[in-house]
C-alpha cells in the first residue's frame, strides 16, 4: 500500500476518534472486570481496536474484509506497542471461524449496517460467551423491531442512546471536511473522494444520519428456537434500556 493511503488513513483516523467518547460511554454500563476476549467485528482501520485494547486488559481480535485496512492497523498496532495485544484477521464474517473460542465481548460499529442488521446478527451471535457482551452501533430506524428482537434471540438491552445529526457533525465530518479541503493534503485529494459525498450527503438529509447504540447481554438461560410455533428464544434477563437522546 502507498504511503499516501497511510497517510489518509492517519488523518481520516484522527477524525473518527471524535466517535471514541460514545463508543466509552456503551462500555460503562458493562461489567468491564469480567472482559478478557473482545471481537472488534468490521473494524476498518480500528480505531476502536486500539482503544479497547488500551482499556481492557484483554485480548482483541479486529477482523475486516479490507486488506488494507487491516495493514493500516498493523501498522498502528506496531506504533502503540500493542501487536501482542491486537490479533488481526483478514476476511468475510461469514467465513469467520474461532474454532471453540467465544467471546466476553463483540463490538460491531456500523457492521450490521453494513451486511444487514437481522442476518448479521444472527450469524455473530454465536461468537458471544453466555453471559457476555454485544455493543451495536447502528442507524436508528426500526429501533422498536430491534429491540423485540433482541429479547427473542436472547439478548437483554442494558442500555441505548441516540447519537443525533448533530454529533456526525460536530465530531467527524467537520473535522474530515477541513482536512480533506487542507492545501497541505493536496496530494491525498483523490483519497477524499467517498468522504465528499459523504459529506455532502449529509448537507442534504442531516436526520438520516441518526444512530443508536445498544448496549446487550447474552442470557446465560436460554431457550432456543425448536420450531416456529412456541418455541422461541427468551431471556431471563430484564429489559432495562431505553433510548435516551444524547446531549452533547
Amino acid at each position: 500500500m502507498s504511503t499516501n493511503k497511510f497517510d489518509y488513513y492517519r488523518i481520516k483516523d484522527e477524525c473518527r476518534k471524535g466517535f471514541l467518547k460514545y463508543l466509552a460511554r456503551a462500555v460503562s454500563f458493562i461489567a468491564e472486570t469480567n472482559i478478557y476476549s473482545i471481537l472488534d467485528i468490521g473494524c476498518g482501520t480500528g480505531v476502536p481496536s486500539i482503544w479497547l485494547a488500551k482499556h481492557f486488559n484483554a485480548d482483541i481480535t479486529a477482523l475486516d474484509n479490507d486488506v488494507e485496512a487491516i495493514m493500516w492497523l498493523e501498522e498502528k498496532a506496531g506504533e502503540e506497542d500493542l501487536s501482542d495485544r491486537i490479533n488481526l484477521s483478514t476476511g468475510s464474517f461469514i467465513d469467520y471461524d474461532p474454532g471453540e473460542k467465544r467471546f466476553d465481548l463483540l463490538v460491531a460499529e456500523g457492521f450490521l449496517n453494513a451486511v444487514g442488521f437481522e442476518t448479521g446478527f444472527l450469524k455473530v451471535i454465536r461468537l458471544i460467551k453466555a453471559g457476555g457482551y454485544f455493543i451495536i452501533h447502528d442507524d436508528l430506524s426500526d429501533n422498536e423491531m430491534k429491540t423485540e428482537f433482541f429479547r427473542t434471540n436472547g439478548f437483554a438491552l442494558i442500555h441505548s442512546f441516540v447519537m443525533d445529526e448533530k454529533a456526525w457533525w460536530n465530531d467527524y465530518y467537520n473535522c474530515l471536511e477541513i482536512a480533506g479541503s487542507d492545501p497541505k493534503n493536496i496530494s491525498l485529494h483523490a483519497f477524499f473522494e467517498n468522504d465528499r459525498k459523504e459529506i455532502e450527503n449529509y448537507r442534504l438529509n442531516p436526520a438520516i444520519f441518526r444512530s443508536a447504540y445498544y448496549v446487550l447481554q447474552k442470557s446465560v438461560l436460554s431457550v432456543h428456537k425448536t420450531n416456529r410455533d412456541n418455541h422461541s428464544i427468551v431471556s431471563n434477563d430484564t429489559v432495562m434500556g431505553i433510548i435516551k437522546k444524547y446531549e452533547a
